[in-house]
């Protein structure tokens, strides 16, 4: 396919659905750790406020990433779901983590060994 026929370039395209800052963060706790209640979104991605986290929800739900379910009863109960388009982004976030465990070790193990990003979920389960 020639440059000519794109709109925008694709890379360029996910970035612009995911590269809000937090999204990713966001997206890693409901893909990796099944998180779908804001408490435990608040309370897990570091440095967000609710403010915000509202916000990047939003955003997520609107670009068909997540979808959102109140439940009527009392007190209110709100979830917040994967969507197909969603949970298809669960490869670029391990190669993500298997990029910065292999690559990035100095920053990111208190021992600074390089080790693989399966390695880091089995031990965070």
């Amino acid at each position: 396919m020639s440059k000519d026929n794109l709109k925008v370039c694709p890379i360029y395209n996910t970035f612009d659905l995911i590269g809000k800052k937090f999204t990713v963060l966001i997206l890693r706790n409901m893909i990796l750790y099944h998180h779908t209640r804001f408490n435990e979104l608040l309370d897990s991605v570091e440095e967000i406020n609710s403010k915000t986290l509202s916000l990047r929800l939003r955003e997520m739900e609107r670009d068909g990433l997540i979808t959102r379910h109140v439940y009527p009863e009392m007190p209110l109960r709100v979830e917040y779901a994967l969507t197909e388009k969603g949970k298809n982004l669960k490869p670029i976030l391990e190669q993500m983590g298997e990029f910065s465990t292999r690559y990035c070790a100095i920053n990111v193990f208190r021992d600074k060994k390089p080790r693989h990003f399966k390695q880091v979920l089995e031990t965070a389960h």
